[in-house]
């Protein structure tokens, strides 16, 4: 056995496929990886585990932070979950235990916001927004903060079959187009057809496809394509041209059965029925995206002890929409599901008979009846095109068009195997993709957009890069006690709702309860006098909402729980609600309730920060600098650029007009104690100081970060510094506290304030003649970067002065 075998082995009890030595061994050798194989073949492991081998063997060409994107939480839930398992107890050398390297961020889940571990299970949502600078879990000023961990980091897309094609497809393709050598990649797909994986090949650099076609072996290894002894084939299926009957369910029902709907009311009333008529003994599930996290988290683990590989439980049913069709390891030994294209349908296939020895039967519903079918495939004109427009809409959240292509390719198939699953993709999606594919090249993969948000960071962006928003959050609460009083939105659970029905169901209740108020939106008070950069100071008031806000709203909104019922089968609206509230988060960040801050000088401030960057940041960064200058065809000391960056990131808080109401501030509050040096920040407490902070005028106080970005420019340019890396270095200074800044406030900085700087300089090896000087204020929008190079050194310039500016604030004693 090689050393990555035994390694694979003794981590996850399993010998590894052969195709999974061959990713291994592509991505440890500077290769990327498009990896095409079916669902329950190992590629999660496939492309984690290359990742752990160079962690554990110290190879630092090798990203040192994962990065694992999915399209859906409930499967970076599952992921997260299983991976867990797999890394407790396991140790590396000289390493803790592998679980605490990981973490997971979604919607749903904020463990990570700013994306610190060194494995995170994210959504992709999650994912590109950071690269995107709009960070879903980040305020709009902390816009640029996790850009800088997307670049240099190894990248998997799992499902990327199930991403958007026009929006987080694209947007994924443009990001890796543009990062070329800064980060390693695998993108992993079951069903896309040969064709697309060689488009995406085409423009992508250094890629190689590793297909389990090409492995043999491994097919005959993999127990999801292994069919039950003494039968021909795995998995048998059955198409049916009417809609799906839930008594025909209850018929064929014997062991586990697995009902996958299209739409959410549909998987209710077929839920609804089940419990009706089922027997006394069947157990019934149901899971889909309107339940609050908490619940759907505890329905994941019920549902994956019940269809799990190991489970013994009998009579089971579990009546679920397309969230479960992807990424869960469970089975069935029946499923019935609603026709839906033919990749999705392949994916919910997935979950029929997937594990070794297992035989399964599928039975495929149409969403209409014969009749509606001849009167949809009718020539359309001013007399019917009502009626076939709702025929179609019966389909959604589906093309009609692929679903009946699909449906009627499966007509010809009375079972599925590997051979003649890649014959159903190619036949129905071939067209379909190359059409995408030619419309995603057209807008060049959403490239102009990206760079538009890099400059902006605006969540608008959101809807033309990731995601079509057609949905709501929504968060039920009790307006009697709540309506116009102090709220924090974030320390709520959500439930998701397509935001048409959401808009049609309140336009209901508005007719008939006129007078009562229905929705309501958290409203943010003046922020605090102080800068704090790692909280959000906004306070928030709960107020009524308008409905006509709805139909552009993107925020989360709160309901009357009056109007709502919320049970078994997840959120219904009704006239009259059970009162349920929406469940407070497990974990919420207590930090944002109060704050309270120790003085230090400028000295302390940039010394602390300095010792945070040398232990926290600089032993990780071998792979990005060196990967940075091969993309810069130049060698820079990016330690040393970094440590100039620290050290000027505060210098306009000598101003004398940053010093001054800081000054009088902080003797006031030290009970007139005189320190006599320049200080950094005072000391704070957020529920007593805010009205002598504002006495002593602090709010008023200067923007200090433009300073300190015209300063080093400056002095970079006339040190003769190439100018992309001064423009890459003043930016990520100018714009420290906040993505909007791109002013420079006036200064007069006196020959005494200077003492702390010139020794810090001294201190990294700098010999800059630093002298005192009185400025106008400037317009500074040309530091902006305006090149891709210069834009990703500034995102990981920015990223790391931000973070050791977060850590050194507060946690001071531990970096001095």
């Amino acid at each position: 056995m090689n050393n990555y075998e035994v390694f694979y082995s003794k981590l996850t009890g399993f010998s590894p496929y052969d195709y999974q030595q061959k990713v291994a061994e592509l991505l440890l050798s500077g290769k990327n990886v498009i990896l095409s194989v079916p669902t329950g073949s190992g590629k999660t492991f496939a492309s984690i585990l290359p990742f752990l081998y160079a962690k554990q063997r110290r190879i630092t060409n090798f990203p040192n932070k994962l990065i694992y994107s999915l399209p859906l939480r409930t499967l970076a839930n599952s992921i997260y979950s299983d991976l867990n398992k797999v890394l407790k107890g396991n140790i590396c050398e000289k390493e803790s235990s592998l679980s605490s390297l990981l973490s997971i961020q979604t919607g749903e889940y904020c463990d990570d916001p700013y994306f610190e571990k060194d494995i995170i299970i994210s959504t992709i949502d999650q994912t590109l927004s950071n690269y995107l600078c709009f960070p879903l879990a980040l305020s709009h000023n902390q816009g640029n903060m996790n850009a800088g961990a997307i670049v240099g980091s190894y990248l998997v897309f799992d499902e990327f079959h199930l991403l958007d094609f026009g929006l987080s497809m694209a947007t994924t393709i443009g990001m890796l187009q543009r990062l070329k050598n800064l980060c390693r990649f695998c993108i992993m797909t079951a069903t896309l057809t040969d064709e697309y994986i060689q488009y995406i090949c085409s423009v992508l650099e250094n890629m190689e496809v590793v297909s389990i076609k090409k492995y043999p072996n491994d097919c005959l290894r993999v127990q999801s394509l292994v069919p039950a002894i003494g039968k021909k084939v795995k998995k048998t299926i059955s198409v049916c041209y009417s809609p799906l009957d839930y008594k025909i369910i209850l018929e064929q029902h014997v062991n586990k059965t697995i009902v996958i709907c299209n739409r959410i009311e549909t998987a209710q009333q077929i839920f609804r029925d089940l419990c009706k008529d089922k027997n006394e003994s069947t157990k019934i599930l149901c899971i889909h995206s309107r339940f609050f996290d908490s619940d759907r988290k505890s329905l994941e683990t019920k549902i994956k002890e019940y269809f799990g590989k190991y489970s013994k439980q009998k009579d089971v049913i579990l009546v679920a929409t397309q969230i479960i069709e992807a990424g869960m390891d469970i089975s069935c030994d029946l499923m019935f599901t609603e026709i839906s294209p033919i990749n999705s349908f392949l994916q919910r296939a997935g979950r029929c008979a997937r594990f070794g020895g297992e035989y399964g039967r599928i039975f495929v519903y149409d969403v209409i009846d014969m009749a509606e079918n001849e009167l949809l495939n009718q020539v359309q004109d001013e007399n019917n095109k009502d009626e076939i427009k709702a025929l179609k809409n019966k389909y959604l959240p589906y093309s009609s068009d692929l679903c009946q292509l699909t449906l009627a390719a499966l007509s010809k198939y009375d079972y599925l195997d590997e051979m003649n699953s890649e014959e159903l993709v190619n036949s129905v999606l071939r067209d379909d993709e190359t059409n995408m594919f030619n419309i995603m090249s057209g807008k060049q993969f959403n490239i102009p957009i990206i760079r538009k948000s890099w400059v902006d960071c605006d969540k608008k962006h959101y809807r033309e890069t990731i995601r079509d928003i057609q949905s709501l959050d929504i968060i039920l609460i009790d307006f009697n006690e709540n309506l116009n009083d102090r709220i924090v939105p974030s320390m709520y659970e959500t439930i998701s709702m397509y935001k048409w029905s959401f808009i049609s169901k309140i336009r209901q209740l508005k007719k008939e309860f006129v007078d009562d108020p229905l929705i309501a939106k958290a409203e943010q008070c003046a922020d605090s006098v102080f800068d704090f950069d790692w909280k959000d100071l906004n306070e928030y008031y709960l107020k009524e909402m308008d409905e006509s806000e709805l139909k552009f709203w993107t925020d989360v909104v709160f309901v009357n729980n009056r109007f709502f019922d919320y049970n078994l089968e997840g959120l219904i609206v009704c006239e009259n609600g059970n009162g349920k509230e929406s469940p407070i988060k497990s974990v919420r960040d207590k930090t944002k309730e109060n704050i309270v801050f120790k003085m230090d000088t400028f000295y302390q401030h940039n010394k602390a920060l300095l010792n945070c960057y040398n232990t926290e940041f600089q032993p990780k960064m071998t792979f990005k600098f060196e990967e940075l200058n091969r993309y810069w065809c130049e060698q820079f000391d990016w330690n040393k650029l970094l440590q100039l960056a620290i050290v000027f990131h505060d210098y306009g808080k000598l101003n004398m007009k940053w010093q001054k109401p800081m000054v009088d501030f902080q003797y006031i509050k030290s009970g007139g104690k005189d320190f006599g040096e320049t200080i950094a920040h005072t000391d704070y407490n957020k529920l007593v100081d805010d009205q002598l902070a504002k006495k002593c005028g602090v709010s008023q106080k200067p923007s200090h970060a433009g300073i300190g970005a015209s300063k080093v420019y400056d002095i970079m340019m006339d040190k003769d510094f190439c100018e992309e890396i001064a423009r890459a270095v003043s930016c990520s200074i100018l714009k420290h506290h906040n993505v909007e800044t791109e002013k420079s406030a006036s200064s007069f900085i006196k020959e005494g304030n200077l003492i702390a700087l010139r020794t810090l300089l001294t201190e990294i090896g700098y010999s800059f003649d630093i002298s005192p000087e009185n400025r106008e204020s400037e317009d500074l929008s040309d530091l902006i970067p305006t090149k891709d190079k210069e834009w990703f050194a500034y995102f990981i310039l920015v990223r790391i002065l931000r973070m050791c500016d977060q850590k050194a604030t507060k946690e001071i004693e531990k970096y001095l």
